[in-house]
This record gives structure tokens, sequence and C-alpha cells, in this order.
């Protein structure tokens, strides 16, 4: 099976994303959810108390790092505002494993997640991983509880790892209650 990149226009981002291998997806499909997924991150307020929710290395600002409970999925806000490209390669929590990098369907038949090699954020790109679009899965089962605050790497090309704090919460949650808010 051959591998293949989807290249797609968001609003503030060209994303580029390999997957593993060939699915059922339609490549249309794939591209236009990538579009949706990839919303800008807007800002109106700032919240000094909340500083564990901002991990920044070299130009990059991961925000609202979050989960929810029962589930080993991670989604949040990165934005590059440096002037290079960066590839999102996965992660690793220690002592629980490695995330990888997936994606929802984009079918009226539904089917199963697909793994996606890498992303690239162009500089000065913003991406959102959330529930309905692309995030980090654990290969492990995880037993967090909301309120639980978990330590997370995540791979970033050429830059290594950037430490972030995950916030667990409720089963059911759609969103980081910060979500969209500056830091």
């Amino acid at each position: 099976m051959a591998d293949l990149t989807h290249r797609c226009l968001g609003p503030d981002a060209v994303l580029e994303c390999n997957t593993i291998t060939d699915t059922e997806v339609p490549m249309r499909a794939f591209a236009i959810a990538l579009m949706l997924a990839a919303t800008p991150v807007l800002a109106s307020e700032d919240h000094d108390d909340d500083a564990h929710h901002l991990a920044e290395a070299e130009g990059i600002r991961i925000l609202h790092a979050w989960a929810r409970e029962g589930e080993a999925r991670i989604y949040m806000e990165i934005e590059n505002t440096g002037e290079q490209s960066v590839t999102l390669e996965g992660g690793e929590i220690e002592g629980l494993g490695e995330l990888v990098l997936m994606a929802m369907p984009i079918s009226a038949t539904g089917g199963d997640i697909a793994p996606i090699k890498e992303m690239r954020i162009r500089g000065g790109g913003a991406f959102a991983l959330t529930p309905e679009g692309m995030f980090l899965m654990l290969e492990a089962p995880a037993d967090w509880t909301a309120g639980q605050h978990v330590d997370a790497h995540v791979a970033l090309h050429p830059l290594g790892e950037v430490e972030i704090e995950v916030e667990v919460f409720a089963a059911g949650t759609d969103q980081h209650p910060h979500a969209g808010h500056n830091h």
C-alpha cells in the first residue's frame, strides 16, 4: 500500500498530512475535513493564572492541551509563530507509551480512525487537534479522571520534544473551556 500525501488550505496554514497506509476515505473528503479542523486560534482575553494551558518552544505555542476522562485521546491548539515549518510527529507520555497522530474517518458510512504519519504546520500557521478531526492517541488505555493533570511530550521536527501539561475533563466534553483565548 502506498503512502498518501494530503494538502489542504486552512484559514491560517497550509497543512500537509501523510497517512501510514491507504484508507477507504476519499482523498477529497479527507482534505475537506482537514480544512474544517484548521481553525484559527482567536483570542480576546489573557489569563495570568492559566500558565499551565500554554507550552512554548522556539516559535511554537501549544495551548489548551486536554483529554476526556476514560479516553486515551489528547487535543490541543498549536501555533507556529516562527518562519519555518514544523512537523508534528506524535509524542509520548513517560511510563504509559507513545502518542500516535490519528484522524477521524470522513465517510457517510463511518469507519475506523486512521493513523497519520505526520502533519506539517507552516510558519505563521495554526492548527487545532479536535475530537472531530485529528488528535494524539495513547497506544494503551488511559484511566484518567476528571481534574487530573498529565505530563506529556509532543514531538515536533526539527525542534524535538515539547513538554505539555494535559488537563483531563469529564467524559463528553467538546472542547477546553478556554479554547480560543490567548495566553
